[in-house]
């Protein structure tokens, strides 16, 4: 009967222990998860290196052309 009460015991334990695995494993899993959409959402918010130098540049020379024609019509008054 004691042997039986003992692995009994043992049996739970095991079982206890288990059921804590899982839950540690459950959560480091969505923890992983919270960091990578984190992570794809920061990644979403900033641009990479040089996709804007083409539209500032675009921009500037839009601007330089509005100050040169604001000159000619400043010129002819």
């Amino acid at each position: 009967m004691e042997v039986a009460r003992r692995l009994e015991e043992r049996e739970k334990e095991r079982v206890r222990e288990e059921e804590e695995r899982r839950a540690k494993e459950q959560q480091e899993l969505a923890q992983q998860q919270a960091d990578a959409s984190k992570e794809e959402e920061a990644s979403k918010q900033t641009l990479p290196s040089g996709v804007l130098t083409p539209l500032l540049k675009r921009h500037r020379d839009l601007d330089d052309e509005l100050k040169a024609r604001l000159q000619e019509l400043e010129a002819k008054l």
